[in-house]
């Protein structure tokens, strides 16, 4: 497995504060180019270390007042 560097980790930081930072900024923040930015991530994407980014819906603005969790076991 691939070595995590400081400069992974500051990036992994900035992301998992605000997923939706341009590439532009990051890179601003880091002091290095966008293009670095991008194989950074794609290489931690490709390692496995980031595994998906999307929305979280809050259920309750969408008017679901219950949380429900069903445990299933096959054999």
């Amino acid at each position: 497995m691939e070595k995590i560097d400081s400069l992974d980790k500051k990036i992994l930081g900035i992301i998992s504060a605000n997923a939706r930072l341009p590439f532009k900024d990051v890179a601003a923040e880091c002091g290095v180019s966008r293009a670095a930015i991008h194989q950074r991530v794609q290489r931690l994407i490709d390692m496995g270390v980031i595994v998906g980014s999307g929305f979280h819906v809050n259920p309750v603005s969408l008017g679901y007042n219950t949380c429900t969790y069903v445990g299933i076991t096959l054999e």
